[in-house]
Protein backbone atom coordinates (compact mmCIF):
# COMPACT_ATOMS: atom_id res chain seq x y z
CA UNK A 1 0.00 0.00 0.00
CA UNK A 2 2.79 2.36 0.95
CA UNK A 3 4.54 1.55 -2.31
CA UNK A 4 1.43 2.40 -4.29
CA UNK A 5 1.02 5.70 -2.49
CA UNK A 6 4.67 6.56 -2.96
CA UNK A 7 4.54 5.69 -6.64
CA UNK A 8 1.36 7.72 -7.07
CA UNK A 9 2.90 10.69 -5.28
CA UNK A 10 6.02 10.34 -7.37
CA UNK A 11 3.91 10.32 -10.53
CA UNK A 12 2.00 13.42 -9.46
CA UNK A 13 5.21 15.16 -8.47
CA UNK A 14 6.74 14.42 -11.85
CA UNK A 15 3.66 15.79 -13.63
CA UNK A 16 3.69 18.94 -11.53
CA UNK A 17 7.42 19.32 -12.05
CA UNK A 18 6.98 19.03 -15.80
CA UNK A 19 4.21 21.62 -15.71
CA UNK A 20 6.22 23.99 -13.52
CA UNK A 21 9.24 23.56 -15.74
CA UNK A 22 7.14 24.48 -18.76
CA UNK A 23 5.71 27.56 -17.07
CA UNK A 24 8.58 28.54 -14.81
CA UNK A 25 11.23 28.63 -17.50
CA UNK A 26 9.07 30.96 -19.54
CA UNK A 27 8.99 28.69 -22.57
CA UNK A 28 7.26 30.39 -25.47
CA UNK A 29 4.30 28.40 -26.72
CA UNK A 30 4.00 28.77 -30.48
CA UNK A 31 0.68 28.07 -32.18
CA UNK A 32 2.18 26.50 -35.28
CA UNK A 33 4.79 24.44 -33.42
CA UNK A 34 2.86 23.41 -30.29
CA UNK A 35 -0.89 24.01 -30.57
CA UNK A 36 -1.73 23.16 -34.19
CA UNK A 37 -0.26 19.62 -33.86
CA UNK A 38 -2.44 19.00 -30.79
CA UNK A 39 -5.51 20.10 -32.73
CA UNK A 40 -4.51 17.93 -35.68
CA UNK A 41 -4.10 14.78 -33.60
CA UNK A 42 -6.92 15.22 -31.08
CA UNK A 43 -9.57 17.60 -32.47
CA UNK A 44 -9.59 18.05 -36.23
CA UNK A 45 -11.20 14.72 -37.10
CA UNK A 46 -14.49 16.22 -35.86
CA UNK A 47 -13.83 19.96 -36.17
CA UNK A 48 -12.49 20.63 -39.67
CA UNK A 49 -13.88 23.28 -42.02
CA UNK A 50 -15.75 22.01 -45.06
CA UNK A 51 -13.88 22.43 -48.33
CA UNK A 52 -16.64 21.07 -50.53
CA UNK A 53 -20.33 20.36 -50.12
CA UNK A 54 -19.79 16.61 -49.77
CA UNK A 55 -17.58 17.07 -46.69
CA UNK A 56 -19.21 16.46 -43.33
CA UNK A 57 -20.05 19.49 -41.23
CA UNK A 58 -17.82 20.19 -38.23
CA UNK A 59 -19.42 19.10 -34.96
CA UNK A 60 -21.40 21.89 -33.29
CA UNK A 61 -20.31 24.12 -36.18
CA UNK A 62 -16.95 24.54 -34.44
CA UNK A 63 -13.84 24.66 -36.65
CA UNK A 64 -10.51 24.04 -34.93
CA UNK A 65 -8.17 23.31 -37.83
CA UNK A 66 -7.58 26.96 -38.72
CA UNK A 67 -6.83 30.12 -36.71
CA UNK A 68 -9.91 31.75 -38.23
CA UNK A 69 -12.11 28.86 -37.11
CA UNK A 70 -10.74 28.90 -33.57
CA UNK A 71 -11.18 32.66 -33.25
CA UNK A 72 -14.70 32.70 -34.67
CA UNK A 73 -15.74 29.74 -32.51
CA UNK A 74 -15.72 31.91 -29.38
CA UNK A 75 -13.81 29.31 -27.40
CA UNK A 76 -10.96 31.64 -26.41
CA UNK A 77 -10.56 34.40 -23.86
CA UNK A 78 -7.01 35.50 -24.72
CA UNK A 79 -5.05 36.02 -21.53
CA UNK A 80 -7.49 34.00 -19.41
CA UNK A 81 -7.42 30.24 -19.92
CA UNK A 82 -9.65 29.59 -16.91
CA UNK A 83 -12.54 31.32 -18.71
CA UNK A 84 -11.78 29.89 -22.16
CA UNK A 85 -14.13 27.15 -23.28
CA UNK A 86 -11.32 25.41 -25.17
CA UNK A 87 -9.19 24.98 -22.06
CA UNK A 88 -12.15 24.20 -19.80
CA UNK A 89 -13.29 21.33 -22.03
CA UNK A 90 -9.90 19.67 -22.49
CA UNK A 91 -8.99 19.93 -18.78
CA UNK A 92 -12.13 18.34 -17.33
CA UNK A 93 -11.88 15.11 -15.30
CA UNK A 94 -11.60 12.01 -17.46
CA UNK A 95 -15.13 10.87 -16.52
CA UNK A 96 -16.82 14.23 -17.21
CA UNK A 97 -19.61 14.22 -19.79
CA UNK A 98 -18.32 17.39 -21.47
CA UNK A 99 -14.69 16.31 -21.74
CA UNK A 100 -13.17 16.97 -25.16
CA UNK A 101 -12.30 14.99 -27.08
CA UNK A 102 -14.92 12.49 -25.88
CA UNK A 103 -13.40 9.16 -24.80
CA UNK A 104 -15.35 7.38 -27.55
CA UNK A 105 -13.87 9.62 -30.25
CA UNK A 106 -10.23 9.67 -29.22
CA UNK A 107 -7.70 9.88 -26.45
CA UNK A 108 -7.92 12.77 -23.97
CA UNK A 109 -5.15 15.33 -24.09
CA UNK A 110 -2.07 14.55 -22.06
CA UNK A 111 -1.16 16.68 -19.05
CA UNK A 112 1.57 18.32 -21.10
CA UNK A 113 -0.80 19.10 -23.97
CA UNK A 114 -3.31 20.65 -21.57
CA UNK A 115 -0.50 22.69 -19.99
CA UNK A 116 0.62 23.93 -23.40
CA UNK A 117 -2.90 25.07 -24.28
CA UNK A 118 -3.26 26.80 -20.92
CA UNK A 119 -0.01 28.71 -21.27
CA UNK A 120 -0.73 29.61 -24.89
CA UNK A 121 -4.10 31.11 -23.94
CA UNK A 122 -2.78 32.82 -20.81
CA UNK A 123 -0.03 34.38 -22.94
CA UNK A 124 -2.62 35.90 -25.27
CA UNK A 125 -3.51 33.05 -27.67
CA UNK A 126 -1.43 34.48 -30.49
CA UNK A 127 -1.46 32.67 -33.81
CA UNK A 128 1.69 34.25 -35.23
CA UNK A 129 5.09 34.21 -33.61
CA UNK A 130 6.55 37.47 -34.81
CA UNK A 131 6.03 40.93 -36.26
CA UNK A 132 5.25 39.72 -39.76
CA UNK A 133 8.80 40.14 -40.99
CA UNK A 134 9.04 36.41 -41.71
CA UNK A 135 6.34 36.82 -44.35
CA UNK A 136 8.76 38.59 -46.64
CA UNK A 137 8.44 41.92 -48.36
CA UNK A 138 5.40 42.90 -50.35
CA UNK A 139 6.55 43.27 -54.00
CA UNK A 140 7.00 46.93 -54.87
CA UNK A 141 5.53 46.41 -58.34
CA UNK A 142 2.36 44.67 -57.13
CA UNK A 143 -0.77 46.04 -58.79
CA UNK A 144 -4.40 45.08 -59.36
CA UNK A 145 -3.74 43.55 -62.76
CA UNK A 146 -0.99 41.27 -61.45
CA UNK A 147 -3.06 40.25 -58.44
CA UNK A 148 -6.01 39.31 -60.61
CA UNK A 149 -3.80 37.12 -62.79
CA UNK A 150 -2.36 35.23 -59.81
CA UNK A 151 -3.73 31.74 -59.11
CA UNK A 152 -5.98 31.76 -56.05
CA UNK A 153 -4.20 29.09 -54.06
CA UNK A 154 -4.80 28.18 -50.44
CA UNK A 155 -4.23 31.34 -48.38
CA UNK A 156 -0.95 31.83 -46.55
CA UNK A 157 -1.75 30.60 -43.03
CA UNK A 158 1.06 32.63 -41.45
CA UNK A 159 -0.19 35.81 -43.11
CA UNK A 160 -3.74 35.16 -41.93
CA UNK A 161 -2.50 34.50 -38.39
CA UNK A 162 -0.49 37.72 -38.45
CA UNK A 163 -3.48 39.75 -39.64
CA UNK A 164 -5.69 38.16 -37.01
CA UNK A 165 -3.15 39.10 -34.36
CA UNK A 166 -3.57 42.66 -35.66
CA UNK A 167 -7.27 42.33 -34.86
CA UNK A 168 -8.63 41.38 -38.28
CA UNK A 169 -11.48 38.93 -38.74
CA UNK A 170 -10.85 36.78 -41.80
CA UNK A 171 -13.33 34.27 -43.18
CA UNK A 172 -13.90 32.35 -46.40
CA UNK A 173 -16.76 33.89 -48.36
CA UNK A 174 -18.06 30.41 -49.12
CA UNK A 175 -17.58 26.88 -47.78
CA UNK A 176 -17.06 25.72 -51.35
CA UNK A 177 -14.53 28.47 -52.14
CA UNK A 178 -12.26 28.58 -49.06
CA UNK A 179 -9.47 30.30 -50.97
CA UNK A 180 -11.54 33.49 -51.35
CA UNK A 181 -11.62 35.62 -48.22
CA UNK A 182 -13.32 38.54 -46.55
CA UNK A 183 -11.29 40.81 -44.25
CA UNK A 184 -12.75 43.17 -41.67
CA UNK A 185 -11.89 44.86 -38.39
CA UNK A 186 -14.93 44.62 -36.13
CA UNK A 187 -13.95 45.62 -32.61
CA UNK A 188 -10.52 47.19 -33.27
CA UNK A 189 -11.45 49.42 -36.22
CA UNK A 190 -10.64 52.60 -34.27
CA UNK A 191 -6.91 51.82 -34.13
CA UNK A 192 -6.43 50.45 -37.65
CA UNK A 193 -4.24 52.66 -39.82
CA UNK A 194 -2.73 52.47 -43.30
CA UNK A 195 0.13 50.41 -41.84
CA UNK A 196 -2.17 47.57 -40.77
CA UNK A 197 -4.23 47.75 -43.95
CA UNK A 198 -1.09 47.36 -46.07
CA UNK A 199 -0.57 43.91 -44.54
CA UNK A 200 -3.64 42.64 -46.42
CA UNK A 201 -1.39 42.58 -49.48
CA UNK A 202 0.28 39.45 -48.10
CA UNK A 203 -2.93 37.64 -49.12
CA UNK A 204 -3.85 39.95 -52.01
CA UNK A 205 -4.76 37.15 -54.41
CA UNK A 206 -7.31 35.75 -51.93
CA UNK A 207 -9.19 38.85 -50.78
CA UNK A 208 -12.52 39.54 -52.49
CA UNK A 209 -14.31 41.45 -49.71
CA UNK A 210 -12.90 44.14 -47.42
CA UNK A 211 -14.69 46.08 -44.69
CA UNK A 212 -12.58 49.08 -43.62
CA UNK A 213 -15.48 51.06 -42.20
CA UNK A 214 -14.63 53.49 -39.38
CA UNK A 215 -10.92 52.70 -39.61
CA UNK A 216 -8.26 55.40 -39.89
CA UNK A 217 -7.54 54.58 -43.53
CA UNK A 218 -6.43 57.62 -45.55
CA UNK A 219 -6.33 58.48 -49.23
CA UNK A 220 -2.71 57.33 -49.20
CA UNK A 221 -3.69 54.03 -47.60
CA UNK A 222 -6.18 53.33 -50.36
CA UNK A 223 -3.21 52.86 -52.68
CA UNK A 224 -2.78 49.50 -50.93
CA UNK A 225 -6.46 48.64 -51.34
CA UNK A 226 -6.26 49.61 -55.00
CA UNK A 227 -3.94 46.65 -55.58
CA UNK A 228 -6.55 44.07 -54.50
CA UNK A 229 -7.49 43.14 -58.04
CA UNK A 230 -10.10 40.52 -57.08
CA UNK A 231 -12.02 42.81 -54.74
CA UNK A 232 -15.80 42.69 -55.32
CA UNK A 233 -17.09 44.25 -52.06
CA UNK A 234 -15.54 47.30 -50.39
CA UNK A 235 -16.90 49.13 -47.35
CA UNK A 236 -15.34 52.53 -46.59
CA UNK A 237 -18.22 54.06 -44.69
CA UNK A 238 -17.45 56.70 -42.08
CA UNK A 239 -13.79 57.01 -43.05
CA UNK A 240 -11.93 60.22 -43.93
CA UNK A 241 -11.20 59.24 -47.52
CA UNK A 242 -12.02 61.57 -50.40
CA UNK A 243 -11.63 61.94 -54.15
CA UNK A 244 -7.86 61.30 -54.08
CA UNK A 245 -8.55 57.98 -52.42
CA UNK A 246 -11.08 56.98 -55.07
CA UNK A 247 -8.46 57.74 -57.73
CA UNK A 248 -6.29 55.07 -56.11
CA UNK A 249 -9.11 52.53 -56.62
CA UNK A 250 -9.46 53.11 -60.35
CA UNK A 251 -8.14 49.65 -61.28
CA UNK A 252 -10.64 47.70 -59.16
CA UNK A 253 -12.73 46.68 -62.13
CA UNK A 254 -14.34 43.70 -60.36
CA UNK A 255 -16.15 45.83 -57.77
CA UNK A 256 -19.83 44.96 -57.36
CA UNK A 257 -20.60 46.67 -54.05
CA UNK A 258 -19.20 49.95 -52.72
CA UNK A 259 -20.13 51.79 -49.52
CA UNK A 260 -18.98 55.42 -49.32
CA UNK A 261 -21.51 56.59 -46.73
CA UNK A 262 -20.18 59.45 -44.61
CA UNK A 263 -16.96 59.92 -46.60
CA UNK A 264 -15.61 63.09 -48.23
CA UNK A 265 -16.14 62.05 -51.83
CA UNK A 266 -17.62 64.57 -54.27
CA UNK A 267 -18.84 64.66 -57.86
CA UNK A 268 -15.18 64.43 -58.92
CA UNK A 269 -15.18 60.72 -58.03
CA UNK A 270 -18.23 59.83 -60.11
CA UNK A 271 -16.42 59.35 -63.47
CA UNK A 272 -14.12 56.79 -61.83
CA UNK A 273 -16.97 54.92 -60.15
CA UNK A 274 -18.89 55.04 -63.43
CA UNK A 275 -16.23 52.78 -64.96
CA UNK A 276 -16.99 49.96 -62.51
CA UNK A 277 -19.11 48.11 -65.05
CA UNK A 278 -19.93 45.24 -62.67
CA UNK A 279 -21.15 47.57 -59.92
CA UNK A 280 -24.55 46.51 -58.59
CA UNK A 281 -24.84 48.86 -55.61
CA UNK A 282 -23.17 51.99 -54.25
CA UNK A 283 -23.94 53.96 -51.07
CA UNK A 284 -23.42 57.73 -51.33
CA UNK A 285 -25.55 58.91 -48.42
CA UNK A 286 -24.11 61.75 -46.33
CA UNK A 287 -21.46 62.67 -48.91
CA UNK A 288 -20.94 65.84 -50.98
CA UNK A 289 -22.16 64.17 -54.17
CA UNK A 290 -24.74 66.41 -55.87
CA UNK A 291 -27.64 65.67 -58.19
CA UNK A 292 -25.33 66.33 -61.13
CA UNK A 293 -22.87 63.72 -59.94
CA UNK A 294 -25.68 61.29 -59.30
CA UNK A 295 -26.99 61.84 -62.82
CA UNK A 296 -23.57 61.05 -64.27
CA UNK A 297 -23.47 57.80 -62.36
CA UNK A 298 -27.01 56.74 -63.24
CA UNK A 299 -26.41 57.29 -66.94
CA UNK A 300 -23.28 55.16 -66.86
CA UNK A 301 -24.71 52.44 -64.58
CA UNK A 302 -28.47 52.29 -65.23
CA UNK A 303 -28.86 48.86 -63.60
CA UNK A 304 -27.00 49.71 -60.40
CA UNK A 305 -28.71 50.50 -57.10
CA UNK A 306 -27.48 53.99 -56.18
CA UNK A 307 -28.27 55.08 -52.63
CA UNK A 308 -27.96 58.74 -51.70
CA UNK A 309 -30.61 59.50 -49.08
CA UNK A 310 -32.20 57.97 -46.01
CA UNK A 311 -35.25 56.64 -47.87
CA UNK A 312 -33.08 54.68 -50.27
CA UNK A 313 -30.95 53.35 -47.45
CA UNK A 314 -33.83 51.26 -46.18
CA UNK A 315 -34.02 49.33 -49.45
CA UNK A 316 -32.55 45.87 -49.87
CA UNK A 317 -30.46 44.88 -52.85
CA UNK A 318 -31.41 42.35 -55.46
CA UNK A 319 -28.86 40.16 -57.23
CA UNK A 320 -26.39 40.19 -54.33
CA UNK A 321 -25.48 37.03 -52.49
CA UNK A 322 -25.47 38.69 -49.07
CA UNK A 323 -26.53 42.33 -49.39
CA UNK A 324 -26.71 42.96 -45.67
CA UNK A 325 -23.26 41.67 -44.84
CA UNK A 326 -21.60 45.05 -45.16
CA UNK A 327 -24.59 47.12 -44.09
CA UNK A 328 -24.10 49.97 -41.66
Amino acid sequence: MMLNISFRNLSISFTVLMFLQLIGLGQDVDYKKHIAPIMASKCNSCHTAKKKESDKKPKAGLVLNTPTGIRSGRVLEPGDASNSELYIRVSLPKNADDLMPPPDDGSPLSTKEVALIKKWIDDGAKFSSGSGGSLGKIPADLDARKVKSMPAREPNADAIAYLEDLGATINPVSATLPEYLSVEWISTYYKITDKEIEQILHIAANVVEADLSRTKVTNEGLKHVGKLGRLTHLNLNRTEIGDKGIEALADLQSLEWLNLYGTKVTDASMPIIAKYRDLKAVYLWNTAVTSNGLSTLRKALPEAKIVRDTDDRAGRFDNLDDPGKFDF
